[in-house]
């Protein structure tokens, strides 16, 4: 093809709206021809950009992965995924224009699960980055699913092909221009229609719904026909979240520009709580009619990442505390224990025994804590090898044994593949866990473990029939000294969290007055 990419295509607009999509979204985008000139490029990570590609060491890594992705393009997968050497995921597809390869559009920097903390330190301190900067940089890497990389490459690459169908057919001038227009609206209405990721919605000035795509339906669950020529009060029940969008529209309206991007939080029609990244921007047609775009993505996952990080950086915090003073605290416990135990064996001092057992046991008592003060450091050492999830759940059962009466128990163990497991920390977890749902219940009533695959996910669910726990606790749960218990030390669930995080696991409960399940999620 004589004509190249920029060409047949307005970069400019495509730059602006990239920009766009990047502030609705938070997704970055690259595009590169097929002679590497870097034509749109919009928030590439800071990690990469300031940190891997200023430092010759880690730029020649860089260049590995290049290589890797060019020598790829063409393996007729839709995109090419890797992790380049340096622990960050990318990807890329060719764009195709008429059977030619003219550029390629890249995703990336992202993960698909909670990166190795430990690796980036290392890695800070062999080339030489400021750690505290470099781990910045790290927090702000985003996180993709397979599934939602796959929908964000088909529509980047869908997107790409539509404007330079446009711009091919204006030059070439194949059809009349308000066939060709026409016909790029209905396709680019098709493909925002049918963009998995983010959800679009149009309204008018009263702020009544005029288009409302698929993954608006998916994600508020209300569908197109329950919303178009409703305004959001009408659709939700909710006057403060009509009330700060009537807001918005005036604002944009007096404005002219882009309104945002803000979180909206709403509960959606399946009464789920749903936080969004929305961005408003009004269109101005030529027969003075105006519209109001917003677009939104779904972080609801991303604020539970974020809240997972503040837990596990509180408990390597209090693991790491305990591991530097835990020796000096055992060496005179263990001392005061022996004299203790020495003066029971002494006749003199008989009248005094009760009192002697009772500090012996509280001594034990902190030695126990501080112990599970040490189980909760990220750094603490593991032995991952291939065992059977399954077995490893009789052995803990039968020391329960004691727990469990007055009480049913049952178990539920499914066919599950092998995982990379340190045998003696997934007995520990189990133990937490029955144990929490034994002291929950009541006499006469059940605990349940089952073990079941799910998707990519192996999954360790322990259910208890008590009183449930409270709705302003479920969000902190993990946190180290939280407990419902009268004598509890709140670090039962706490270790519970820091052994899944050894196993790149995770935990999620779910809680009623009908009680509770703590489901334990492993990565196949």
């Amino acid at each position: 093809m004589k004509y190249t990419f920029s060409k047949i295509v307005d970069i400019p607009k495509i730059q602006a709206l990239m920009e766009e999509f990047y502030l609705a979204t938070g997704i970055p985008c690259g595009i590169i021809d097929t002679d590497a000139n870097i034509l749109v490029s919009v928030a590439w990570q800071d990690i990469c950009t300031k940190f891997h590609r200023k430092n010759a060491q880690a730029l020649s890594l860089c260049h590995e992965s290049d290589m890797f992705i060019k020598d790829h393009l063409n393996s007729g997968q839709p995109y090419v995924c890797y992790e380049c050497p340096l622990g960050l995921i990318e990807a890329a597809a060719p764009i195709m224009i008429d059977g030619e390869h003219l550029a390629t559009i890249f995703q990336g920097q992202f993960f698909f699960r909670a990166p190795d903390i430990k690796r980036f330190y290392l890695q800070a301190r062999l080339y030489g980055f400021d750690e505290k900067d470099y781990l910045a940089a790290l927090e702000k890497v985003p996180f993709l699913t397979p599934e939602k990389l796959y929908a964000i490459m088909g529509f980047f690459r869908q997107l790409a092909e539509l404007l330079a169908y446009m711009g091919f057919a204006n030059l070439k001038l194949l059809e009349s221009k308000e066939k060709v227009v026409q016909e790029s609206e209905d396709r680019l209405k098709t493909i925002i229609n049918n963009s998995p990721c983010v959800a679009i919605q149009s309204y008018d000035l009263e702020g009544k719904v005029l288009f409302w795509n698929q993954a608006s339906e998916k994600m508020f669950g209300w569908t197109e026909k329950e919303t178009v020529g409703r305004t959001l009060r009408e659709i939700m029940r909710d006057e403060n979240n009509e009330k700060e969008f009537q807001d918005i529209l005036q604002a944009c309206g007096k404005s002219e520009n882009t309104y945002g991007p803000f979180v909206w939080n709403i509960t959606n029609k399946n009464g789920i709580e749903k936080s969004f990244l929305s961005t408003a921007f009004p269109i101005h047609y030529d027969n003075e009619k105006t519209e109001f775009i917003r677009m939104n993505v779904d972080i609801t996952e991303q604020k539970q990442m974020e809240q997972e990080f503040i837990r596990f950086d509180q408990l390597n915090l209090i693991g790491e505390m305990a591991a530097s003073i835990g020796h000096e605290v055992r060496n005179p416990m263990t001392t005061v224990r022996g004299f203790l135990q020495l003066l029971l064996g002494k006749d003199d001092c008989r009248t005094y025994h009760e009192y002697f057992h009772l500090m012996i046991e509280e001594l034990d008592r902190a030695n126990a804590i501080i112990t599970e003060f040490l189980s909760l450091a990220k750094s603490k050492a593991v032995k991952l090898e291939m065992k059977s999830l399954n077995a490893i759940i009789a052995a803990p059962l039968i020391d329960a044994n004691s727990l469990l009466y007055g009480q049913n128990f049952r178990w539920e163990l499914g066919e599950i593949p092998h995982l990379a497991l340190d045998e003696n920390e997934i007995r520990q977890l189990i133990l937490n866990l029955t144990q929490n749902g034994i002291e929950a219940m009541s006499p006469g009533k059940s605990l349940t473990i089952s073990t079941f695959k799910e998707s990519a996910e192996v999954v360790l669910s322990v259910q208890d029939e008590g009183k449930g726990i409270r709705a302003d606790l479920l969000d902190k749960l993990g946190r180290p000294f939280l407990s419902t218990k009268e004598h509890g030390t709140g670090l039962g669930l706490a270790v519970c969290y820091s052994i899944a995080a050894r196993h790149h696991a995770r935990i999620t409960v779910e809680s009623s007055p009908e009680g509770t399940t703590f489901f334990v999620r492993f990565k196949v």
